[in-house]
């Protein structure tokens, strides 16, 4: 059963919290909840919206009321003394000070500024701007990867998946290399993983992808970066055969990366073949970037960018 992360916080000190949440037939309900500390706050975003939430069967209800209902009852609100830094109860989840946040944060919020970079954990989710709050448009990826065994026979492939409100869109891949519309643009394809010198602007990854935001079609709101091991069926190769998986966003201009994300081998299953590594999605007149670092077992590209939305 897939968990994802909801933030919450206290109107009257301040803390954060961290909701893990579970769908339990049509319903996501929580079913476990810890205090977040404020530097892990300011860098993590809700990944999905109810109208409201309850605890699952694992979690005890409110003492008082037998109530379930995040943030629902008064009765929690009304016991011991309150303040910023006190050592929190599981009754917090229930009382009515209470609130889910949907706010996505921003690069400002983090004293992202042109030269300096926050580093993303999976789940997390930051607005695309620079801290004198101008977005960031004209970027481009870098994305890495290093084999276990240091084998030159080790073809990972990046690609872009170009996606709108009915799901698969365009693929951008070796194969097609530019979106029509000009928002992505994949550089020369690395078939060892160790040959970096293909990768443009010498950055030192194994590949390198043109985003222009500006230039994102009207009916399309994510892009979704993925990697999948070539001929991983012919070759018997899966994810246990690379490590070092990571993926950065880069002002194009400075060069200088802004947004970075490692993903972890431990989250990866290792007899899988692909990746969707994470997603920027445009939200109004924003865009944001979402660390996802997901794997899955798939034969190519074309069969990853298919499933791209079920890990969103």
């Amino acid at each position: 059963m897939e968990s994802k992360f909801v933030k919450a916080y206290c109107t009257k000190t301040g803390e954060y919290f961290a909701l893990e949440v579970k769908k339990v037939g049509s319903k996501w309900k929580v079913f476990n909840f810890t205090q977040l500390p404020d530097s892990d706050a300011r860098i993590t975003a809700t990944e999905v919206e109810q109208p409201s939430f309850e605890t699952n069967d694992n979690l005890l209800p409110c003492l008082d009321c037998r109530n379930r209902k995040v943030g629902g009852c008064s009765c929690a609100s009304r016991k011991g003394g309150c303040s910023r830094g006190m050592k929190y109860r599981f009754s917090c989840i229930y009382c009515n000070q209470l609130r889910i946040d949907y706010s996505v944060p921003t690069a400002a919020e983090n004293g992202l500024k042109a030269g300096t970079k926050i580093t993303l954990s999976q789940g997390q989710e930051v607005v695309i701007r620079f801290a004198d709050n101008k977005p960031l448009t004209d970027i481009f990826v870098g994305v890495g990867w290093d084999p276990v065994n240091g084998s030159d026979n080790m073809d990972v492939d990046s690609a872009v998946v170009v996606s709108g409100q009915s799901g698969y869109g365009e693929l951008v891949y070796f194969g097609n290399k530019e979106h029509s519309s000009g928002c992505a643009k994949l550089y020369a394809d690395n078939l060892t993983g160790r040959d970096r010198d293909t990768a443009s602007f010498n950055t030192g990854d194994d590949e390198n992808i043109e985003v222009d935001l500006k230039r994102v079609p009207s009916d399309r709101d994510r892009l979704y970066f993925i990697v999948n091991i070539y001929k991983c069926d012919d070759r018997h190769q899966c994810l246990r055969d690379v490590k070092n998986f990571y993926i950065r966003l880069c002002d194009r201009k400075s060069k200088k990366t802004l947004i970075e994300y490692k993903v972890s081998d431990s989250q990866l299953n290792g007899s899988d073949t692909g990746i969707v590594i994470g997603v920027a999605k445009r939200k109004g007149a924003d865009w944001t970037f979402k660390a996802i670092g997901k794997s899955c077992r798939v034969s190519d590209l074309d069969d990853l960018a298919g499933l791209c939305r079920d890990f969103d």
